[in-house]
């Protein structure tokens, strides 16, 4: 968490802030959001995001004509 290269990704997750897209790019190096594959309502869909200052992961319902990123994951 943060922005001291050798506290970052204990995790190992990897999420690099490429922002959003919504008609603007928003957010672009500063936090990532991602969709959630496993929650939709009607036109809307759960996403995550994540920003480099804060410790904590949020999540919000938002319409899927944005582009947010996905992390695609190997069985």
């Amino acid at each position: 968490v943060g922005n001291v290269p050798g506290d970052n990704d204990k995790t190992g997750f990897s999420a690099l802030p490429a922002g959003f897209y919504g008609g603007s790019y928003g957010i672009f190096g500063e936090g990532a959001y991602l969709w959630s594959a496993t929650m939709e309502y009607d036109t809307h869909a759960c996403y995550r995001d994540l920003y480099y200052a804060y410790a904590n992961v949020t999540r919000y319902y938002y319409s899927k004509d944005h582009a947010f990123s996905v992390r695609c994951l190997r069985d």
